[in-house]
């Protein structure tokens, strides 16, 4: 038996299983070797989590009716409260894709994406991109998106697999994070 996968915004009664598949996937709630899999490096409280998704909105897949991602996008004005987030704006002078500054381009912030365990190796993050980047075309010139060097799980899945760009490095607190950067299509094809 196939299972159908939809691809959508989030809306308010999908809150409660983004929020379980955040936790589930936290940092501080795995172990080394799950970590080597993947992780997400920060937690979004409920009011957080439905500002995100009432602003330029979070992407969820749904397998079997299920929250199995999901993915954010937020505008570089949006406030997080990170000193990461903050830290990468602040470099955007100093890092480039296709030989302009990432301040150059008309942007928004990708991410946090997660996918749950059991639902990997599926194309779930292949779908949700997709989807998110057909969701904002015409607004953005550019997403930029920022990676633990300590991921690199996810960092290869962004970049082989995606095709994201590194743009260049920076460190807050000890961790180091790539930059990356990718076009969003012009208008919805």
């Amino acid at each position: 038996m196939t299972t159908a996968t939809q691809y959508r915004r989030a809306i308010p009664a999908d809150y409660a299983q983004i929020l379980d598949l955040q936790s589930a996937n936290y940092i501080a709630n795995l172990s080394e070797e799950e970590r080597k899999e993947g992780f997400l490096s920060a937690q979004f409280t409920r009011q957080q989590t439905a500002a995100l998704a009432e602003d330029l909105g979070t992407m969820v897949a749904l397998v079997d009716g299920r929250v199995a991602g999901f993915l954010c996008a937020f505008r570089n004005e949006f406030e997080t409260g990170s000193p990461v987030i903050a830290t990468m704006l602040e470099s955007y002078e100093r890092f480039t894709f296709e030989g302009r500054p990432l301040s150059a381009f008309k942007s928004y912030i990708y991410g946090p994406v997660c996918i749950g365990r059991e639902y990997r190796g599926r194309g779930l993050l292949r779908g949700l991109y997709e989807a998110q980047r057909k969701d904002l075309a015409g607004q953005f010139e550019i997403g930029v998106a920022f990676v633990s060097r300590d991921n690199p799980h996810s960092l290869s899945a962004h970049v082989a697999a995606l095709g994201m760009i590194e743009a260049g490095d920076f460190e807050v607190k000890g961790n180091v994070y790539a930059t990356l950067a990718f076009r969003v299509p012009a208008k919805s094809e």
